[in-house]
């Protein structure tokens, strides 16, 4: 029982402060209860579960705070860039179909092949939680390189989101369908992905983009930076199974998203630009008197 109300301890100012903040900032949405209504069950019904809230810290971290770019877009703050983009990327990475040059993702809509749509869309798929279960697995063998590689992830984000602001850009479907002008009503789509929904005859990713918080957001890809960090990290730990896995996530990511319509050859670039600024800046930052305080009450949580 005295464990139960130290839980509930935890449990309450954080349900309390979110679903105050929601209230005050957004209209509530179906998935703010079922995320509150989680989180706060994890924190309260068990040790492990419990537990399994501060080793996904990281990810509820990123969660809340993409949710919250909703209130200001990043397109209220800077131009967006729709032709400019698209014609660069034809410039630097174009290819020669029928005599004329177009990007990529041109190319292969008319080659839209079974094989090829489901390796994107599983790819996809795991592009949060290939490393999510790379962070439970660190949690159980080692858990200070586990809070190491999932701030590092939160950090990938945080500088990605920065970008998202300095040079607001639009996905190549974006410009493919609607061309160069601005429409901020306009949904977030699956674009070549919708094949992938077919094949499995489920509106899976129709669902995930509907939700797209902003669409004009596609310069980094944080989809080609979350694998590169994991393999990063791998690398540093000298976990071959992972090595693997997130070599081969990182093909499967960066073919995806070019493949699907949602980035650039240029978009993923700058993700590895995101990728290497954060793992060598959290590598620094983790010698820091702050961090090593942080890290010790981390541990601390979980081995309560």
């Amino acid at each position: 029982m005295e464990q139960f109300w130290s839980r509930t301890k935890v449990a309450i100012p954080f349900s309390v402060v979110y679903i105050g903040l929601i209230n005050l900032t957004m209209e509530w949405r179906p998935d703010h209860s079922f995320f509150i209504i989680f989180v706060t069950a994890c924190l309260i019904l068990h040790r492990r579960t419990h537990h399994l809230v501060f080793i996904l810290s990281a990810f509820i971290l990123f969660w809340i705070s993409y949710d919250f770019m909703r209130l200001y877009p990043n397109y209220l703050v800077n131009d967006v860039h729709v032709e400019d983009l698209y014609m660069m990327e034809v410039k630097w990475f174009g290819v020669y179909n029928h005599g004329s040059k177009e990007i990529l993702s041109e190319w292969f809509a008319s080659r839209k092949y079974v094989m090829l749509t489901v390796i994107a869309g599983i790819s996809y798929l795991l592009w949060v939680p290939g490393p999510m279960a790379y962070t439970w697995v660190l949690s159980k063998k080692a858990p200070r390189q586990m809070i190491l590689f999932s701030y590092a992830f939160l950090l990938t984000n945080f500088i990605g989101f920065i970008i998202y602001y300095l040079y607001p850009a639009a996905p190549p479907w974006y410009y493919m369908n609607y061309g160069n002008g601005t429409d901020f009503t306009i949904p977030g789509s699956e674009a070549m992905l919708a094949h992938f929904d077919e094949i499995i005859n489920f509106p899976l990713f129709n669902g995930i983009y509907a939700k797209n918080a902003n669409v004009f957001a596609a310069v980094p890809s944080l989809h080609a930076a979350y694998p590169v960090v994991g393999l990063f990290f791998a690398l540093k730990f000298n976990h071959r199974f992972w090595i693997w896995f997130f070599s081969f996530l990182t093909v499967g990511i960066w073919f995806a998203a070019v493949y699907s319509q949602h980035h650039y050859i240029i978009d993923l670039l700058l993700g590895l630009v995101c990728a290497v600024v954060a793992y060598f800046a959290m590598i620094r930052i983790s010698r820091t008197t702050a961090y090593t305080r942080f890290e010790n009450w981390m541990i601390s949580r979980l081995e309560a």
